[in-house]
């Protein structure tokens, strides 16, 4: 099964005002990512507040992606919910309209309790898009599933054969590690964590898909030039000033509510979040700014 390979940011949906679904940004969107050399988009994640979106709303967003990347940026359609049916639908759609992969993370209400449930799960939405790589979303601190992936690599080598690997996002390294390392890296583990991305490396990591990539993807990169180097502290220096970022984050409720408002300084504007999500404030912003600016976020942001 061919890998992804490379890195890929977690793009925002850009809403109107009113909470509607604004696809006009999704091409200057495109654009800013490729110019600062991103590989591709992981449409509909949780930073995209796909689970948040409807069926139709998700095949429109991803149809706008693969027309305004024009092959310049990699696919992959995340299709995660509680519904199974539309699961289907989403992928059989993202096959149909081209895109490179397509992902899901396990439902978070009434979700899989054992590795055959979560294997099922995974096998019958990777059928509706067969011949297309299929990755599973780990992301145990979001959905509250924490079955061990190890287990379900060894279900998928039986019964998935479109299973291409993980987009792993969680702290646990050992288990990262033994992920990576199954049947000779058979499988492609997409390091999905920014915080610890030196540790990826560390383990031989060669991709990841980031939800900070959207805004400062120059410290992943020159973090990953400066370990191949052998130059840790340069390395760890850059680690550090991601942490730096995301503690701003953490203060303004996440990537997902202070991530999506930080694009307007980039001149992408995604406008609000989806309900039940709150929206920053005026003045909110106008404090996370000070923030960015106090620790020179716009030295290194995407330009």
């Amino acid at each position: 099964m061919k890998k992804i390979n490379g890195h890929i940011a977690a793009p925002f949906t850009p809403l109107n005002a009113d909470g509607s679904l604004n696809l006009k940004p999704i091409e200057d969107y495109a654009d800013l990512l490729h110019r600062n050399h991103l590989d591709g988009v992981f449409v509909c994640g949780s930073s995209g507040e796909g689970a948040l979106l409807t069926k139709e709303e998700r095949m429109q967003i991803a149809e706008k992606w693969i027309e305004v990347s024009g092959g310049r940026l990699k696919v992959i359609v995340h299709t995660g919910g509680t519904n199974i049916m539309d699961q289907q639908s989403l992928a059989a759609h993202a096959q149909e309209i081209g895109a490179n992969a397509v992902a899901a993370m396990a439902p978070m209400f009434l979700g899989p309790k054992r590795i055959e449930e979560l294997g099922e799960f995974c096998k019958t939405v990777s059928n509706a898009a067969s011949g297309l790589p299929f990755y599973y979303y780990h992301i145990p601190g979001l959905n509250g599933i924490n079955l061990p992936v190890m287990e379900l690599l060894k279900f998928a080598d039986k019964v998935i054969p479109d299973f291409a690997g993980v987009k792993y996002t969680h702290d646990n390294m050992y288990e990262f590690d033994q992920c990576m390392r199954y049947e000779n890296r058979k499988y492609d583990l997409l390091h999905g964590l920014d915080e610890t991305y030196l540790s990826g490396l560390a383990y031989g990591c060669e991709s990841g898909v980031g939800g900070t990539y959207n805004q400062c993807y120059s410290l992943y990169e020159n973090m990953k030039s400066a370990f191949e180097a052998g130059d840790l502290n340069k390395a760890r220096a850059l680690q550090h000033q991601s942490h730096l970022f995301v503690n701003v984050l953490i203060r303004y409720r996440g990537n997902i509510v202070g991530g999506k408002r930080i694009m307007k300084f980039l001149g992408i504007d995604c406008g609000p979040n989806r309900m039940p999500m709150q929206t920053l404030s005026d003045e909110e912003e106008i404090a996370m700014k000070a923030e960015l600016e106090e620790i020179g976020f716009f030295e290194y942001c995407n330009k």
